[in-house]
């Protein structure tokens, strides 16, 4: 803006000030607030209340009417306030975006003393850790964060039906986990589970003696307890 040149005039003390006096006054005052006004810069604070946002990866712009842009410096600590260090003065438009949440915004008139909030939306959830986890458990802990499971695959390469794995699986850990824990999971993702081969026990029964009994005494013996009588191999006395 510029300055027009001023040349001071002073008057004695009981000298009445003319009108045009007064109005030079009226101008120059007026000239200098708008000098001030479009040549100082202000600052602004921005609070983004999501907890469970990451403010590394939270990014906070501000754009005026007539399109000048820029960007809010991080906190250096979590639950810190973002900060603009010289927003010239106009209307705004601030924004705050993070992975995992629709952007919020709102409007701002710099200059301003006040500190601007803005509250995010979650768009997704945060992925838990199942690592470890015996599949009941982990299944459960998945559909309390709303998180279906598309997908469950022993080591073995046998699918398990994730809606009823049955009781050989009950015991069985998570050994592998897709998306991995802390992810953000949408609304149309599914997650998969890689978990330990079953462990089913087999019956057993103790193996009597058949020492000194003959080929059909022996079979009977077997049968008794379940068992079938295989192959026999004859060996002659030398």
């Amino acid at each position: 803006m510029a300055i027009h040149p001023y040349v001071p005039k002073e008057v004695k003390p009981g000298e009445p000030v003319t009108a045009q006096g007064w109005n030079e006054i009226v101008k120059a005052v007026v000239a200098l607030t708008g000098y001030l006004e479009t040549s100082e810069a202000t600052s602004l604070r921005v609070k983004v209340t999501n907890a469970d946002a990451d403010t590394l990866t939270v990014r906070v712009t501000a754009v005026r009417d007539d399109g000048l842009a820029a960007e809010a410096v991080a906190p250096v600590s979590a639950g810190g306030d973002f900060m603009f260090g010289a927003l010239k003065p106009g209307s705004y438009t601030v924004a705050a975006e993070a992975p995992g949440f629709d952007s919020a915004s709102a409007p701002v008139t710099i200059p301003t003393n006040a500190t601007l909030n803005l509250t995010m939306t979650p768009a997704a959830v945060k992925m838990p850790s199942v690592f470890g986890l015996e599949l009941p458990e982990a299944l459960a802990t998945l559909k309390t964060a709303k998180i279906n499971v598309s997908r469950v695959v022993d080591v073995a390469g046998r699918d398990v039906a994730p809606a009823n794995p049955g009781a050989e699986y009950s015991r069985t850990p998570v050994l592998v986990q897709l998306p991995a824990a802390g992810e953000f999971v949408a609304p149309a993702m599914t997650a998969r589970l890689v978990v330990a081969a079953s462990l089913v026990a087999e019956a057993a029964v103790e193996m009597p003696s058949l020492i000194g009994l003959t080929q059909a005494e022996a079979q009977k013996a077997l049968e008794n307890i379940g068992l079938i009588l295989g192959k026999v191999v004859v060996k002659k006395p030398k």
